[in-house]
């Protein structure tokens, strides 16, 4: 069964059991924070939710790429509905550079593989990773970007030395990290990262 969830006011998105909307999807689509100008990839856009909302919160010319036929059907479904402009393609994330050009884009999301116990399903197939996995989509990240395009992506927040390590291995440095909380300990990390960046990084807590 297909259901129709409203995002905001203007903007909906299409669900169902295997593709349901996670709300760390939603979190990390406010961080993002990108600009309308920006050319913006979403690798392994699944159901397209972080695309879509994305996109209305902030605008932007967007490109969302998975290897799941089903879960894009919907993505373009659910962009169809809301007018808007987003491309959806299959294709492996680590294929995207060779099919779209080195430093194509001004800002790469993602909401990479890893493993969640109580994932079922296709998503749980999706997100059962291991670093090196995680290292590879960081490194199609590092060469999709310009220089001085940044990467947004969530982690879990117990696992951030394995996210920091792919970072640094591909020459993307953390610049801003939110943490979000249950109960008193962090559950998850948003981390923006730059290409070629420097030093430096603002924490903030939700």
């Amino acid at each position: 069964m297909k259901y129709w969830e409203t995002l905001t006011d203007a903007v909906g998105l299409y669900r169902t059991e295997p593709y349901p909307i996670h709300e760390d999807a939603l979190r990390l689509a406010e961080f993002s924070k990108n600009k309308p100008q920006d050319r913006v990839i979403d690798c392994g856009t699944g159901n397209g939710v972080l695309a879509v909302y994305a996109e209305a919160l902030y605008g932007g010319q967007f490109t969302g790429i998975d290897i799941d036929r089903a879960a894009l059907a919907l993505a373009e479904e659910s962009a169809a509905r809301n007018g808007q402009a987003i491309s959806f393609q299959l294709l492996s994330v680590t294929d995207a550079p060779a099919q779209f050009g080195h430093g194509s884009f001004d800002r790469a999301l993602m909401n990479p593989p890893y493993f969640t116990s109580g994932d079922k399903g296709a998503r749980a197939l999706s997100r059962h990773a291991d670093e090196g996995l995680l290292s590879d989509w960081c490194h199609a990240a590092f060469l999709l970007l310009n220089n001085g395009g940044t990467l947004t992506l969530c982690y879990p927040a117990s696992q951030l030395a394995v996210l920091f390590r792919a970072l640094e291995q591909n020459r993307l440095a953390p610049k801003r990290m939110e943490l979000l909380y249950s109960g008193d300990a962090a559950r998850l990390a948003l981390v923006e990262a730059k290409k070629l960046g420097g030093d430096g990084m603002k924490i903030t807590r939700n």
